[in-house]
């Protein structure tokens, strides 16, 4: 049998093997569109002028391709709820032309607002932002490409960036698929030495002091686990769908967990460590009394979700275990190069500071 490092090896291998996978087969609504290819990128008609994204995530793939985001007037509201707006907005300066008002706060598309904003062409993820787009009489794009890719984060920006282009007959790009390759292979020595060390990590998804959502089995954040080589205490738990991602667990369950490193992803670390939670008490919690209670960083969204910057994730995490394996230096490094390969954007030093430090 393989052992564990070799076992752990082809893992990394495969996950950088499927970045560079062509997801060039478009959805069925987007086969009808003409294609066409275009010799010089500063002259290319765009197919779509007024473009909608009813989700968050695929926003930041988007926003990486300045040809189409000029043209995005409407994107649903928690591509801002969670984002560093002081960024966002120095490296987009016109972000305030667009809209998150045709959702209502319940999360329902308001078709009469949508149309108000003469879109002519909307992205979804899933049946659950569908609700019945189709209405609107325009082309709909579902950006769910199915299968296992609810875990697999590499393969779905791959496939985004690719649905984007092809749709809006636009040039291939591969931004996303290089921005993990060089995350993964920057971070493979590292995770290798963690893996050996059978590090037991918590991805605390959620964290309000009302309740406690963690990532179980078959999640993104299993996965980015799973990239910096540890090992997560709520694998056994049964997932169903995309609610794998919110777990609701008890404090009682964390502390059997006694998880040796936790990373906050909607929440406060420092609410944690300082134990300002009600009915939350984390005494007795290994990472609370090794101080290894982290918040994931918010950029332009969120890391710890499926961000333009969550190919970063796995070695802020091996940073945050070990900074001797990847220092604070060299994450700055990393970080400042992504932003100039995947938006050509210099990111200030204040900025780039507030976007690393720990809530």
């Amino acid at each position: 049998m393989l052992n564990g490092k070799v076992l752990f090896s082809l893992f990394i291998s495969s996950i950088i093997l499927l970045s560079t996978a062509s997801y060039a087969n478009s959805s069925e609504v987007s086969k009808t569109i003409n294609y066409q290819n275009m010799k010089n990128t500063e002259e290319i008609p765009i197919k779509f002028n007024r473009i909608i994204i009813t989700g968050n995530c695929p926003f930041g793939v988007i926003m990486a391709n300045d040809l189409a985001y000029k043209h995005v007037v409407g994107v649903g509201p928690w591509a801002f709820l969670h984002s560093n707006m002081k960024l966002l907005k120095d490296m987009k300066p016109d972000i305030d032309r667009i809209t998150t008002d045709f959702i209502n706060k319940d999360y329902v598309v308001n078709m009469e607002s949508l149309l108000n904003l003469q879109p002519d062409i909307i992205y979804y993820y899933g049946k659950s932002q569908n609700d019945n787009l189709e209405r609107a009489g325009i082309p709909t794009i579902n950006l769910d490409a199915g299968g296992d890719t609810k875990f697999e984060p590499v393969v779905t920006q791959t496939y985004w960036e690719n649905e984007f282009n092809q749709t809006l007959g636009l040039p291939h790009s591969h931004k996303f698929s290089e921005a993990w390759k060089r995350s993964l292979n920057e971070a493979k020595p590292y995770a290798e030495k963690i893996k050996s060390q059978h590090i037991r990590a918590l991805y605390l998804e959620q964290s309000d002091g009302k309740e406690l959502k963690v990532s179980g089995p078959k999640t993104y954040g299993d996965t980015y686990l799973k990239m910096a080589g540890m090992e997560n205490v709520a694998s056994d738990l049964v997932v169903k769908g995309d609610a794998g991602r919110y777990i609701n667990v008890s404090m009682e369950q964390i502390i059997q967990w006694d998880p040796d490193i936790v990373f906050v992803v909607f929440g406060s670390a420092k609410d944690i460590l300082n134990n300002k939670n009600p009915g939350q008490d984390w005494h007795n919690v290994k990472a609370f009394k090794d101080g290894k209670i982290f918040s994931t960083p918010v950029g332009l969204h969120n890391w710890g979700g499926l961000s333009a910057e969550t190919a970063l994730l796995p070695l802020f995490m091996i940073n945050k275990f070990n900074p001797d394996y990847i220092t604070d230096a060299e994450l700055k490094v990393a970080t400042r190069l992504h932003y100039k390969k995947v938006f050509d954007y210099e990111i200030p030093d204040a900025l780039l500071t507030d976007e690393l430090r720990q809530r």
